[in-house]
């Protein structure tokens, strides 16, 4: 029992201890949409096992006279063999559950490889919005949309330069030649 729940809170809080490496702790980033997919793509694999299973006991049923020549003559062969059958029917329902479940948990983490750099990336633009355009993305290694993370990064940078004030160069003054002209005054008249 601890080991399934060390290999629960290992999937769930996934830590992974490197330096320099963005990590993120929580394997359900968003749930609503990892635990669609994932429900999804668990009961569409979990149709197709069921249609071959159910396909693999038709063709049994169907030909069993093949397999067992004499099947109608003799009652107790037809009862070890729908015994057998109870028992292949179960197996292949066990099967389908561990298809559907194994099939759960991959969804889970496909969706984490996609959601996990989506989040990062909003909470980035987020932060651009904000004015902050020093911003940058940094996903782990495996993560998808590396390649967003790039043109982002490069777009927060121009955008960066492009909102820093521009300095004028100094302005270099060559000593006067000859003596300033003083300007002349006018007299009030009273």
């Amino acid at each position: 029992m601890c080991q399934i729940l060390g290999l629960w809170y290992n999937l769930v809080m996934f830590k992974i201890k490197k330096t320099n490496v963005t990590t993120r702790s929580i394997f359900l980033v968003n749930r609503p949409f990892q635990f669609k997919y994932s429900i999804l793509l668990s009961l569409l694999g979990g149709l197709v096992a069921a249609l071959f299973a159910a396909h693999v006991f038709y063709f049994l049923n169907e030909n069993i006279h093949v397999f067992i020549p004499n099947f109608s003559e003799s009652p107790e062969i037809a009862q070890v063999i729908f015994g057998e059958q109870k028992k292949i029917a179960i197996y292949l329902m066990v099967l389908i559950f561990l298809v559907m479940c194994v099939l759960f948990f991959l969804g889970i983490i496909l969706t984490h490889k996609i959601m996990g750099p989506v989040l990062v990336l909003k909470r980035k633009m987020q932060d651009v919005a904000e004015g902050r355009y020093s911003a940058r993305v940094y996903l782990r290694k495996g993560d998808e949309l590396k390649d967003l993370a790039v043109a982002f990064n490069s777009m927060a940078k121009t955008l960066q330069e492009k909102s820093r004030p521009k300095r004028l160069k100094p302005l270099k003054l060559k000593p006067l030649k000859s003596k300033p002209k003083r300007l002349k005054t006018r007299k009030k008249k009273s």
